[in-house]
């Protein structure tokens, strides 16, 4: 991770030495303030509260992050996105991965958020960082807010976040204020003093009595604005009045109107008008509106009101300017609006504002920009994106949205995304009836195009539901259309997402797996055809999916290795990943780490592919299993060990996490937290393999906490849904548990589960067991892992008494506890040890040097 200078650019580099008293007062004041993780500034407008901090922090030379904001970043998105390219600007891979997580307004993002800050700060233990959020008062969202307050409360060693407000920030500062780590500094502290004013004045080389100086500070009692504008006026004037001060307040903007007079007939003021129309004010951009490097020049003269960044390579307008500007916006014609606005939203979207484009080309009602930019995103928008995208959506005439071919397919997706499945499914009937009831043409074809697309995909995941496999036909009516269409259908072939699981089935009726897998089949080569290569391996994956669950691991790996290949001829990412996975897991069941190690290195060279939009998530899944199978859920990312979220559909990632979160919770033994999750999703998850899944972590976890009955119960409602189709491997995942329940069930005569299927289960449980823990006791002892065992006092002393040759009974005498107790000291020495028998116990041990 790259380190950069101070963020502040020396103000001598930008023409305006002598423009900026230095007041050492206040740079001592925030010196004691950096001490603390959160500094509150807050003053009205023109008390010099970013001249302040930005005059500090250029002179302490420490590692700043500046973000101006506006009231447009009320808007989650945009505010995310501002806050994600303020930080990419010095850290590019932190950037990219906030980028990719969101806006941490959950527990699971916030988790991902604040271990990837920690990296940032650890990686520079001996730096310190500001973050600068300037304008925080427009800031009036609660989401934002109240998020904002846990990154507050969060800040890490090392860092200081500088709040910049015209009023006290809206959020809770009140337990930071009682440990001690919030430092206020208001407009008492930001005003001039007598002296200050006399130093000002001084340097702007004015001559002035002390009489005037006190006049002055009476009139202005220090207000900084006011008392530079009295400055300027005495350039002028070489008199100080004492009406101007009382007139400058009742309606400041006419003193800057008499500054702009003379520009009023000019390009500079239209150009002013322009660039107060938007809230980027990139260089780059304002080059690009000006077409006249005369005009950057007279631009760049206005110091007092705009002054230009070079670290951020952007103008900062000052607010009453701006809002001087924004009250003649009128000025400018319909045209001139909507071609700033087009720019505006060109330069946003190239250089990946999305929200901002969105904004800036509805504003210019340019509508095929808008669906061009929704297009091009992944099939899964984020959340916060797919609801903005939504309301412009709404927003749209319907007249405009009827002209243009890709507006109903766009609209499904969004609602897709959004889970929004009945309002979709309602909508897509209505799209195909209104086009295909059109005359023939060209642009109709295409239309039909996209919402049969679309219309499939939503047909694939409403299947757990409705148990009925005909995507294909729609696959194959997007097909018969877009052969009729000189146009592209709209999608991308890399950004086909698997989800959860590749089989999208929720009934058990014998089968039914085998028929959605068919219907994939069918349904490929359409997509393939119309989308170069989307879902392309898809099928394999499923029926390798089907074979591995059914056991038949030989037919599974090769159905994998070809959809393996197949995704990788055709850019299918998230098939690539997923069946990785599936070949990870069988090289694991088969007892072989290094095979299964090298996949998982596989895994990670797709961590390069930047079109692979979800490839660190998906990743962190990856390594997840790995981590499940190898008894170490201490390895597993900490956003998958938060709390369980929320998920528009099952089939998402989203959904696919709190897989991984389930499954680290029993291995952490958090049983009744598991069975809580379990529970409040018995209705909403409605994948077949999920639910067997689910049901055998909910067996599991309630033998654990002796409730046989209910355990034995809920292992009949797994087995019910597992048999029509011969399901076995989501019972032998934790194989040692599994032989123990089953052993219980055979013996329970009201069990209802046939005494074949249960020692079936049992043989084969007891075999995974035996086959793990030979790997993992064999990779201990070549000293694998070596973080993962623990070992506590007691159970180091139990063992070196056991390599010694004392029986149970004898050690119980000898430490004073029970046989009971020994036990169970070494049952946990086996489990830690991943070891069965005494053994290979004292062999790692000793080998390891435990003992």
């Amino acid at each position: 991770m790259p380190t950069n200078k101070a963020f502040i650019s020396n103000i001598d580099e930008q023409g305006q030495s002598g423009a900026y008293l230095q007041r050492p007062r206040l740079n001592k004041l925030l010196e004691s303030a950096a001490n603390y993780p959160l500094v509150a500034v807050y003053a009205g407008s023109g008390y010099g509260k970013t001249r302040a901090v930005y005059s500090f922090l250029q002179e302490c030379g420490a590692h700043t992050t500046w973000i101006q904001l506006t009231e447009r970043d009320n808007v989650v998105a945009r505010f995310w996105e501002n806050y994600v390219h303020m930080i990419s600007l010095s850290w590019p891979e932190i950037g990219a991965r906030f980028a990719e997580i969101g806006f941490p307004d959950t527990e699971e993002a916030f988790s991902k958020y604040a271990q990837l800050r920690s990296h940032a700060f650890d990686s520079h233990a001996n730096k310190k960082f500001f973050f600068v959020y300037d304008d925080f008062h427009l800031l009036q969202n609660p989401v934002i807010l109240r998020t904002f307050e846990k990154i507050a409360g969060t800040i890490p060693p090392g860092g200081t976040v500088i709040l910049l407000s015209r009023t006290i920030p809206e959020i809770n500062l009140t337990a930071m204020m009682l440990k001690e780590r919030v430092f206020t500094i208001s407009e008492d502290e930001l005003c001039f003093t007598e002296d200050e004013i006399f130093e000002y004045f001084c340097q702007l080389g004015l001559l002035v009595t002390r009489q005037e100086i006190r006049d002055i500070y009476d009139d202005t009692k220090g207000w900084a604005l006011a008392v530079n504008l009295i400055g300027r006026s005495l350039g002028k004037n070489k008199k100080y009045e004492r009406y101007a001060l009382a007139a400058m307040k009742e309606n400041i903007f006419r003193l800057v109107e008499n500054e702009m007079s003379e520009l009023k007939d000019g390009p500079l003021w239209r150009f002013l008008l322009r660039i107060s129309l938007i809230d980027q004010l990139a260089a780059d951009l304002i080059r690009i509106l000006a077409d006249d490097d005369a005009l950057i020049k007279e631009l760049n003269a206005l110091n007092a009101y705009v002054r230009y960044d070079y670290h951020l390579g952007a103008y900062m307008i000052h607010n009453l300017f701006l809002e001087y500007l924004r009250q003649n916006q009128d000025m400018l014609s319909k045209e001139e609006k909507r071609d700033t606005y087009n720019t505006a939203g060109a330069w946003c979207e190239a250089h990946n504002y999305q929200s901002d484009a969105l904004e800036y080309y509805e504003k210019a009602e340019n509508y095929d920009a808008i669906l061009n930019i929704i297009n091009m995103q992944n099939l899964q928008l984020s959340q916060d994106m797919a609801r903005y995208a939504l309301e412009i959506f709404e927003r749209i005439p319907k007249d405009e949205g009827k002209k243009r071919p890709t507006f109903p397919a766009l609209d499904l997706k969004i609602k897709i995304c959004l889970g929004m499945l009945k309002e979709a499914s309602e909508a897509a009937q209505s799209y195909a009836e209104e086009y295909a009831s059109r005359p023939p043409s060209p642009e109709n074809n295409q239309a039909l195009t996209g919402i049969y697309n679309a219309w499939a995909v939503l047909r694939m995941i409403m299947s757990p539901n409705t148990h009925v496999y005909d995507f294909d036909v729609y696959f194959k009516k997007m097909r018969e259309y877009f052969d009729k269409s000189p146009y592209e259908a709209t999608g991308s072939s890399t950004r086909q997402a698997v989800g959860a699981y590749a089989t999208l089935v929720g009934t058990n009726r014998a089968g039914a797996p085998d028929e959605y897998i068919e219907a994939l089949t069918r349904a490929i080569p359409h997509a393939d055809h119309v989308l170069n290569g989307c879902m392309y391996g898809l099928d394999d994956l499923a029926r390798g999916e089907l074979y591995y669950n059914q056991r038949n691991l030989n037919g599974a790996e090769r159905y994998f290795l070809q959809a393996l290949n197949k995704a990788r001829a055709k850019n299918q990412y998230d098939i690539q990943n997923r069946a990785l996975q599936y070949l990870m897991l069988l090289a694991l069941a088969q007892g072989d780490i290094n095979a299964a190690t090298d996949i998982l290195h596989q895994g990670e060279a797709l961590l390069e592919i930047k079109e692979y939009a979800t490839r660190y998530e998906t990743y962190d899944i990856l390594c997840s299993h790995y981590y499940i199978v190898l008894g170490r859920p201490d390895q597993v990312p900490d956003w998958l060990k938060s709390n369980f979220e929320s998920y528009a559909h099952p089939a998402f990632l989203e959904s696919y996490a709190n897989r991984i979160r389930a499954h680290y919770r029993y291995l952490t033994r958090q049983y009744n937290t598991l069975l809580a999750f379990l529970d409040s999703v018995k209705e909403s998850h409605t994948l077949l393999y999920g639910k067997i899944v689910f049901k055998v972590l909910e067996a599991l976890s309630l033998y654990r906490l002796k409730h046989k009955d209910e355990a034995i119960t809920a292992l009949a409602e797994a087995y019910e849904l597992a048999e029509p189709n011969k399901l076995i491997v989501p019972f032998t995942q934790y194989a040692k548990d599994m032989r123990t329940l089953t052993a219980a069930a055979m013996k329970d005569e009201k069990c209802t589960i046939p005494k074949p299927w249960l020692e079936d289960i049992n043989r084969k449980s007891s075999a995974v067991a035996r086959r793990v823990a030979h790997m993992l006791s064999e990779s201990r002892a070549n000293g694998e892992g070596e973080d993962a065992i623990k070992l506590t006092e007691r159970e180091i002393v139990v063992l070196r008494d056991l390599s010694q040759g004392l029986s149970r009974t004898e050690i119980a005498a000898s430490q004073n506890i029970s046989v009971n107790t020994v036990k169970m000291v070494i049952n946990s020495i086996y489990d830690k040890l991943c070891v069965t028998s005494l053994h290979d116990a004292l062999r790692i041990a000793i080998a390891r040097k435990l003992i």
